[in-house]
């Protein structure tokens, strides 16, 4: 039940990064995205430099680039809504199986 609601609240702010990137895209008169690296930076640059220093300690700094270049490099409202997808579905109910009653 956490990881659905954790789910739905990340999928809300999906939806609100997107409405926000959309605005920001009529107001340029050409399609504007925020990288989810430069909207972390922007809203909690501290906990984006705790976890520089947590990769580059334990994996090594080729790491943070790489995360930097592929996954930091999303828009913001894709990669929460990539999180928000996996949480809800790790968080739905099992299916029984047909013929066995639990």
């Amino acid at each position: 039940m956490i990881a659905r609601t954790l789910g739905l609240w990340t999928v809300a702010g999906a939806f609100v990064a997107a409405v926000i990137d959309g605005m920001r895209s009529i107001a340029a008169s050409q399609v504007v995205t925020t990288s989810s690296f430069a909207a972390w930076s922007e809203l909690a640059p501290s906990s984006l430099g705790a976890l520089r220093g947590v990769v580059e300690g334990r994996i090594g700094a080729a790491a943070w680039t790489a995360t930097t270049g592929t996954v930091l490099a999303l828009p913001t409202w894709a990669l929460l809504a990539i999180i928000g997808a996996l949480l809800i579905a790790l968080g739905r109910k099992r299916v029984a199986p047909i013929g066995v009653v639990p």
